[in-house]
């Protein structure tokens, strides 16, 4: 059983209880492969075998923290903290060097080189030779996060316009809320109980916006009666979200906290760069690849306002990478201590050579 002291019974064990209740009640003590009793007992067995499992079943999903998907789907309706969406990227596409003043219409499609499409949501024309249009990710999540400069290709030709343009700011596209993480967020509620305003509810108010996984709350950020509200995203390279996602989350909180207006102040977490210096004793690009993986989890799983980021657990950090044997961390020298609106983020990782002990 779930969480419980009652260990359930093996199916062996139930058939021979209930043989053994039926050879007492018919004063039998002889034992025949064929007999009644014999076929009493398999068949009472394996239906009281199933309600066990059926029990088992609902004694693990009746509280969040076990519960399969789809119930935790149900407690959170309950809680009101539903799961977060998948959200489309949203950015401009940009052409330079134009001659006149060629119109782009909405609703005209542009793809990647991958296959990822999006569409103009604004009809735009150009001016002074550059044409800047808004569009839209048509699929929601994040494969339509695309790096400036990425080549965007008009599906159909418009006269006075290039064939390929490129992606500017097209930014805060969001898979749908990682099951764990969303359970995490229900967990909370049965924790905090919304208490009009006390530190917790500003926190759970700011991660029910989409890319938003982590907020602290700062009392008194500006002075007396005000409350600061400090967010992050879930990624280990660049956690500070950007103005327009801090925006979201504001005008999320405004009308469900009692300091409202220019009492509340929310902002992105700062970073906190820690460049690394670091020789391997088998050094290949692959256990490079490993290390700076675990060094970028170390910082998502250790960072915290105030905290500190030790010497230890980065050394521990780089001897977990696949492949690695034996290294040497020269920077830092000391741990890194964290501002209260710090989190760490890894540097630039100079890679030395690795000398041993009894080298020259």
């Amino acid at each position: 059983m779930a969480e419980s002291q009652f260990t359930r019974p093996e199916l062996p064990q139930l058939i021979a209880t209930i043989r053994s209740d039926l050879l007492t009640r018919f004063e039998q003590d002889v034992l025949l492969r064929r007999m009644d009793a014999e076929v009493y007992a398999r068949v009472q067995a394996a239906a009281v075998h199933t309600l066990y499992g059926y029990i088992d079943y609902l004694a693990r999903n009746m509280l969040p923290d076990l519960c399969d998907e789809d119930w935790l789907y149900r407690h959170a309706r309950i809680k009101r903290c539903p799961r977060k969406d998948a959200v489309s990227a949203a950015g401009f596409v940009r052409w330079d060097g134009l001659s006149g003043t060629p119109t782009l219409p909405a609703g005209t499609q542009i793809q990647r080189d991958d296959q990822v499409t999006f569409t103009t949501t604004a009809s735009v024309t150009a001016s002074g030779g550059v044409l800047r249009v808004p569009v839209t990710a048509d699929e929601a999540g994040t494969a339509g996060n695309t790096d400036d400069g990425i080549a965007l290709r008009l599906g159909t030709p418009v006269s006075g316009i290039s064939s390929t343009g490129y992606a500017d700011t097209i930014t805060d596209g969001a898979d749908v809320e990682d099951l764990e993480v969303w359970r995490a967020r229900v967990m909370e509620r049965f924790y905090y109980i919304p208490q009009g305003g006390a530190d917790p509810d500003y926190i759970i108010w700011a991660k029910e916006i989409a890319g938003i996984t982590r907020a602290w709350t700062l009392r008194h950020y500006q002075g007396i009666g005000t409350v600061g509200v400090m967010v992050a995203t879930g990624e280990s390279t660049s956690p500070a979200p950007d103005d327009e996602l801090v925006q979201r989350v504001r005008e999320h909180i405004l009308p469900l906290a009692p300091v409202a207006g220019g009492g509340l102040f929310v902002f992105a977490a700062g970073e906190k760069v820690i460049p690394m210096t670091i020789a391997l004793a088998k050094d290949t690009t692959e256990i490079r690849t490993s290390v700076t993986a675990e060094l970028n989890s170390l910082m998502l799983r250790d960072g915290a306002p105030s905290g500190k980021v030790y010497v230890s657990r980065i050394s521990e950090a780089i001897s977990l990478a696949s492949g690695e044997v034996a290294h040497k961390l020269t920077v830092p020298a000391a741990d890194i201590t964290l501002g209260e609106t710090e989190l760490p983020v890894l540097g630039t990782i100079t890679w030395a050579t690795y000398v041993s002990s009894g080298g020259a």
